[in-house]
């Protein structure tokens, strides 16, 4: 289980990620709750109507290939999106940025994680490392980590190409990096706790730097902590703003 729990997160999939569920809320929207998974844009065909331009979502991640399908559907059919309750993960990583316009009301939360860039770049002895840890053996160690490195490689190679499609820069998806690396200190505070670090850019960089467009936000700064962080207890998760990183050009 310790295995199958790590090779999740390195790959970018939620751990006992399900399907998400979808269904109609009023005549133009539709909602997905929960990870997404492979099928999700067929279930969502099935329910969308000719006045249909609204996806609400409330996503803790997913399959990484599947949020990109579902992206590219939004995108394609210039859907907008809202969060009401949490983005995170691939929901953050690939759905968000490719609706057309996105809404994140005052009481939600938009937040990313690693990427599969950044997660391919990981060396081979620290996946080996990790791969011990969580229990493989010996003999399976080379197997299994060529096996990964393949996987996210693969990954990251669509997650470029989806950047690349949808006009979204590469910075995007390499940012967090610097942003984790400001949490160390600010995870301090809570050492009763195991919380995991995300990162909520804000629409202005997301434009500027980034080049997504369409985000209406509620009152962010006032949730955010004076030196830029908010801890979200029900997601164990401590997430933080842009404070850790440079302007863009």
């Amino acid at each position: 289980m310790k295995h199958f729990l790590w090779l999740a997160v390195m790959a970018g999939v939620t751990a006992f990620a399900g399907a998400a569920d979808f269904s109609r809320t009023g005549s133009d929207s539709i909602a997905m709750r929960g990870p997404i998974a492979d099928g999700d844009v067929g279930k969502l065909r099935l329910l969308a109507t000719p006045g249909t331009t609204l996806l609400r979502v409330n996503s803790d991640g997913g399959d990484p290939q599947a949020a990109m399908q579902l992206g590219r559907y939004l995108r394609q059919r210039q859907w907008r999106l809202a969060i009401d309750t949490v983005c995170t993960g691939s929901c953050a990583l690939y759905v968000f940025p490719a609706a057309q316009r996105k809404h994140i009301p005052a009481d939600a939360v938009l937040a990313l994680q690693e990427s599969a860039f950044l997660r391919a770049q990981a060396d081979q002895e620290q996946m080996r490392r990790s791969l011990r840890e969580a229990g493989v053996a010996a003999e399976d160690l080379d197997r299994e980590t060529a096996a990964l490195a393949t996987r996210l490689a693969r990954t990251a190679g669509l997650e470029a190409a989806f950047a690349a499609e949808l006009g979204i820069a590469p910075a995007f998806y390499r940012d967090f990096r610097q942003v984790a690396t400001q949490a160390d200190g600010v995870r301090q505070r809570f050492p009763d706790q195991e919380a995991a670090v995300y990162w909520w850019p804000a629409a202005a960089r997301l434009q500027r730097c980034y080049g997504i467009a369409g985000v209406q936000e509620g009152p962010r700064t006032a949730r955010l902590a004076p030196d830029g962080y908010l801890y979200v207890p029900a997601l164990s998760a401590l997430v933080m703003g842009d404070q850790a990183l440079q302007d863009c050009p």
